[in-house]
């Protein structure tokens, strides 16, 4: 049986200039809301990894979370702890001249809304801590693998028992190790007695304004999926602490998450176009002409950059692929198409979908359409009505390393310039 496999478009991102993070809402929003954070520091992807898998691999099925895995993308992007500093260190006081000034005034914002009820940061930190020095690696001034409380009580407040959490979080974790060099440590910075660093902290401006917080480190030792194993089963016990239920979409062991994180990056939607599993750089890519690009993605660590004439995909901090663009005008005229596909009766096929071929095929003429299946060399200008297998198509013009699937553009033929309307993707059975 073939199979169709279609995706939505739920979140618009633009180039990430300052000011914008992207905010997930899981659940139904009531007044016991958790708020989990990732990204603030740009070269921990532990971190971030974990937050976006957390909005993409859950269900809530009682309770509110809001998830916001890229608090500062821009560093992310560079992997930079801070490109203008370190953002965690912004919450106390701030410069106007700052440039990051407004998106941490949106973030304190976001946690000081009254439904918000907790915090949890998500960081990687170096090495292993320990109470006492045991070697250059594990020692008191380390910082992986710790929950960290700012104190030890916040008076009057829901989830107000920092070091009780704290502590039934800490000892979760540490039934779970892979290791027990891993083995995880409450450590509370009594920020309040004078830690001045922490004191500029987003942890503590939310303790501050009456918000139970928490923070998890990972070991930067470790791999990130490694990193991610350790982040959620934290996160899963604070949100059990506050009564929010879930499903998870995978299986929460370190080959379960490096699976989910896989699958996660093998499959980019954004907008008009679709990346599966893409090569490190791809042909000429139908952009808009319009000056100010946006590009529309289902995934919140996903970002383009221009470099010269290339642009580049990123997902975190990683470039997933390089291409060089073609700029049209975009067009509206359908959003579907009639496909027979292997032989079969056409169907209508939703544009931004991919295909599963076996053997062939063909894409029904349309009026005031032009087909244009990228890698088929011919002289016609519309490659529609054409039973078209593999073996027609160049494959050094596939989208993916496997050499699998390739992409059908559809133009409206205006006159002067045709207008870019969508694409598909056709993946060949192998």
């Amino acid at each position: 049986m073939r199979k169709i496999i279609a995706f939505l478009t739920i979140f618009i991102f633009a180039s990430y200039a300052y000011g914008e993070f992207s905010l997930i809402k899981l659940g139904i929003d009531n007044n016991n809301t958790v708020l989990v954070t990732g990204g603030i520091q740009g070269d921990e992807p532990g971190g971030f990894m974990s937050a976006n898998l957390l909005a993409r691999g859950y269900e809530i099925t009682s309770g509110s979370l809001y998830v916001v895995p890229n608090l500062n993308m821009p560093s992310i992007i560079k992997k930079s702890r801070g490109i203008n500093g370190d953002m965690n260190r912004k919450f106390d006081t701030l410069s106007d001249k700052d440039p990051e000034k407004d998106i941490v005034e949106q973030i304190k914002s976001l946690v000081l809304q009254p439904n918000i009820t907790m915090l949890i940061n998500l960081h990687d930190g170096s090495g292993f801590y320990r109470p006492k020095y045991i070697n250059k690696t594990m020692n008191p001034n380390r910082w992986g693998n710790i929950a960290i409380i700012d104190q030890a009580t916040l008076e009057g407040v829901l989830y107000g028992n920092l070091e009780e959490i704290a502590n039934k979080v800490v000892d979760k974790l540490n039934t779970k190790l892979l290791n027990t060099t891993h083995k995880y440590h409450l450590r509370n910075t009594h920020t309040s007695d004078g830690d001045k660093e922490m004191l500029k902290s987003l942890s503590y401006f939310a303790i501050k304004n009456g918000k139970a917080a928490y923070a998890n480190e990972a070991s930067k030792t470790l791999p990130v999926h490694e990193r991610v194993y350790y982040h959620l089963i934290a996160v899963e016990e604070y949100l059990k602490i506050a009564g929010i239920e879930f499903k998870r979409k995978f299986e929460l062991t370190p080959k379960g998450v490096k699976k989910a994180l896989d699958e996660d990056l093998s499959m980019l939607v954004c907008g008009k176009f679709m990346f599966y599993s893409p090569k490190s750089r791809l042909g000429y890519i139908p952009l808009p002409s319009d000056a100010q690009i946006k590009l529309d993605c289902d995934n919140a660590l996903v970002a383009l950059t221009k470099n010269k004439n290339e642009y580049n995909i990123h997902y975190g901090n990683r470039i997933v692929t390089r291409f060089t663009p073609e700029f049209f005008e975009y067009s509206n005229l359908i959003d579907e198409i009639g496909i027979s596909i292997d032989g079969n009766e056409p169907e209508f096929i939703k544009l931004g979908q991919k295909i599963m071929v076996k053997n062939s095929f063909k894409i029904i003429k349309k009026d005031g359409v032009r087909t244009n299946i990228i890698g088929y060399g011919t002289t016609r200008e519309d490659e529609s009505d054409i039973k078209m297998s593999k073996n027609m198509i160049k494959s050094r013009f596939s989208m993916d390393k496997s050499e699998q699937i390739y992409r059908v553009e559809f133009y409206e033929d205006s006159g002067l310039k045709d207008k870019f309307i969508g694409m598909i993707l056709v993946e060949f059975a192998k």
